[in-house]
């Protein structure tokens, strides 16, 4: 714009110029009324109206481009928020795709470790399954251990086999013995009760005086008498009768009570063991 005002100018004072030019050589008269300055005057106040114009121009572009600019300026810190904008993005997207990493790596662990659960979770019940079985067979052998074998009664934590094949009083106590027991020993009132109540006929019982007449002995632990259910008048036999046996018929009574007889007299037994 600034370089068409200047053509401008420069054509308006050439004109000039070429009308001052024309002016002189036409006549050298310096009178007022020249027509020549009339004409030089006009054209300077054409020119002084067009060089107004061009300025008001010039001025109102001036403005236009001062706006431009200022757009252009805004355009710039638009670019410069959208540049921010566009490296924020790209710094987001690039943590959500370590995110994204990070989280499919984190999957995988967690399956691999599911995965590990999982087989542990089924060797314990493998283990627990073994655990039952086991059990199952411990409570087998605590029954086993706390009972009584076949043919045998319990009674207040003993064991006890009757038997009624008639059989001399040592064979009586090694017959017990092979069975892991002894010819039975009377603790208690209690005791001598009970197997009184299961009584079907005479039997032996670990009581004797073979070492030592007159000294009762029980031959399960050595131990001498703490109590005793002699039928009246017994003992009696001295030393021809050493070994007792529960007697009833045999003696003539109406009830099972203790009796001294010849140890080789042949009679049943009753014998006795721990649980």
């Amino acid at each position: 714009m600034l370089s068409c005002v200047y053509i401008l100018l420069v054509w308006s004072i050439t004109s000039s110029l070429a009308t001052a030019k024309n002016c002189s050589g036409e006549s050298s008269d310096t009178s007022t009324e020249s027509p020549c300055l009339w004409t030089m005057i006009k054209q300077l106040v054409s020119m002084e109206n067009r060089l107004n114009q061009f300025m008001n121009l010039s001025n109102h572009n001036h403005l236009a481009i001062n706006k431009v600019e200022g757009k252009l300026e805004k355009d710039e810190e638009i670019k410069t928020k959208v540049k921010i904008l566009e490296d924020c993005c790209k710094k987001q997207k690039a943590q959500i795709t370590s995110l994204v990493s990070s989280f499919g790596t984190q999957k995988r662990e967690c399956r691999s470790i599911q995965a590990k659960q999982t087989a542990m979770i089924s060797l314990l019940k493998g283990n627990q399954n073994k655990m039952m079985g086991m059990q199952l067979e411990i409570n087998k052998l605590k029954k086993k251990s706390f009972s009584c074998p076949d043919d045998w009664v319990t009674f207040s934590g003993h064991c006890y086999w009757f038997v009624y094949r008639k059989v001399t009083w040592n064979i009586a106590k090694i017959n017990c013995q092979q069975k892991g027991g002894y010819l039975a020993k009377v603790d208690s009132g209690a005791e001598n009760s009970w197997l009184i109540s299961k009584l079907k006929a005479e039997v032996w019982i670990g009581l004797n005086d073979i070492q030592t007449e007159g000294h009762w002995r029980w031959t399960s632990d050595n131990t001498g008498l703490s109590t005793s259910y002699w039928q009246s008048p017994e003992p009696n036999g001295g030393r021809a009768e050493n070994c007792v046996n529960y007697c009833k018929k045999i003696c003539e009574q109406k009830t099972y009570g203790w009796n001294d007889l010849p140890c080789d007299y042949p009679i049943g037994y009753v014998c006795e063991k721990h649980l």
